[in-house]
């Protein structure tokens, strides 16, 4: 997701400068910013239960956002080191409106430090130096120059706004830094590709591959998509006709509701969709736009005449808002804390014992960004940055979600990705899974991405 708070961006300054005219296409102005953010993220809000209220935790300088890690963890040092720890920038906001999945995302972030750190799977530790982003940017992109520019980091990881991750791939493309994102975007592993960049979060193309799948073995054939008129709605009508005409699957995309975001009354959407032939709605909205909407379509009685399957109700934030309202409906789902996959079942366990609580989808991304670089740097032996872009690219790994690894053509993660139904819950409703997309079908061929490195 990418967004501002008005913050103002990075003073331009000697060989900077340069870079950062280069990025300034990701930092347009406040109000198109934050309307590109919510759309980019929130569709991943945090799908498990605990949702931080103290930005702080696990150390840190408030002030300044920087924390150098637990220093007690040592290593034996990698060849050609000179060093036993590796510096790694860590970019989360932890202030604006994202401050709640970037506490998250920072939360799974610290936890895979300490995996690292106290495990004798690696030959080094990690120093870490967290900062906010501030849900901005200019300022994500400032952060990411200090970590680099200032704490010697070769490793950047991070950045769950959909444009600070394009920027900080910009900064990072023609540098020797690894760059392991935390956003969503398409453009990150497509268009927008860099050999410096990987992604670890599941994207957007990725997931509409589990919904469509899904409408077309167990729900119906007329669908009928809404979604909002920004850039994450546009993307994800293109992404679901795309896959549509790639699997080559009976559905007809009988009409399409793309309101402006913000839009308080959708009653004129709600009855076209109720008087028309559709059979299932595919709502891949986000945000407040979202729980206006579903809670509008309930009490119009759609939910009665439509099944409907969301990228957003499966998360904790929205399933929370809706209530009842929710509960029936579908939604492509990234990550649950009950998967038994990979190594969850032991993530799960130091995340409770941490914080007192079960992890999300943010939380989720944050462990394995910092794990799955990791194992890039210990495969190749080095803590040099062009090695370990080598290594990292097709090393299969264990994460949360299973093995995957980092596709060579785009750096995306091959991760699967599931289909839940919003069911009764005691407290919140939860979420019942009942496919699985495996990551090699859900992934968009190489010829498709744009990307080319």
């Amino acid at each position: 997701m990418d967004g501002t708070d008005g913050t103002t961006g990075a003073e331009e300054s000697g060989t900077q400068s340069v870079r950062r005219r280069g990025a300034l296409r990701y930092l347009g102005g406040g109000a198109l910013a934050a309307a590109l953010g919510t759309a980019g993220c929130v569709q991943q809000a945090d799908g498990g239960g605990s949702t931080p209220t103290d930005m702080t935790t696990g150390g840190g300088d408030t002030e300044t956002g920087s924390d150098s890690g637990d220093d007690t963890a040592t290593g034996t040092g990698i060849e050609g080191s000179g060093a036993e720890s590796v510096t790694m920038g860590v970019l989360v906001p932890e202030s604006g409106p994202s401050a709640p999945l970037g506490g998250a995302q920072r939360q799974g972030a610290e936890l895979g430090v300490q995996y690292v750190n106290g495990s004798d799977e690696f030959d080094f530790t990690i120093d870490p130096v967290f900062e906010d982003t501030q849900t901005d940017p200019s300022t994500g992109l400032q952060r990411a120059q200090s970590v680099v520019e200032d704490d010697g980091a070769d490793y950047v990881v991070g950045a769950l706004e959909s444009s600070v991750a394009l920027a900080v791939a910009d900064y990072v493309s023609d540098r020797d830094v690894v760059y392991t994102s935390g956003a969503a975007t398409i453009e990150l592993t497509g268009e927008s590709c860099n050999e410096n960049t990987f992604r670890t979060e599941t994207n957007a193309a990725q997931q509409m591959a589990g919904l469509v799948d899904f409408v077309a073995s167990d729900l119906g054939s007329n669908l009928w998509i809404h979604t909002t008129d920004d850039t994450y709605g546009n993307s994800a009508v293109a992404q679901i006709e795309r896959r549509i005409d790639a699997q080559g699957v009976d559905i007809e995309v009988v009409g399409q509701t793309m309101p402006d975001k913000g839009t308080s009354n959708y009653g004129p959407q709600i009855s076209n969709i109720s008087n028309s032939e559709a059979d299932v709605l595919a709502l891949p909205d986000t945000g407040a736009d979202l729980i206006n909407f579903m809670k509008q379509a309930s009490s119009a009685g759609l939910t009665e005449e439509v099944d409907i399957i969301g990228t957003a109700i499966f998360a904790q934030v929205s399933r929370q808002a809706l209530g009842s309202d929710a509960v029936g409906a579908y939604s492509s789902t990234l990550y649950n804390h009950a998967l038994e996959t990979g190594d969850n079942r032991a993530f799960v366990d130091a995340y409770r014992d941490e914080y007192d609580g079960v992890p999300g989808s943010f939380a989720r991304v944050g462990y394995d960004m910092v794990r799955m670089t990791a194992r890039g740097i210990q495969e190749a032996g080095t803590n040099d940055p062009a090695e370990v872009r080598n290594a990292l690219e097709g090393l299969e790994v264990t994460t949360a979600l299973g093995t995957t690894s980092f596709r060579a053509c785009d750096h995306q993660a091959v991760n699967p990705v599931w289909t839940g139904q919003v069911v009764e819950g005691e407290e919140i409703p939860g979420i019942e899974l009942l496919n699985q997309v495996s990551g090699d079908d859900a992934i968009r061929p190489c010829e498709e991405t744009g990307c080319r490195l």
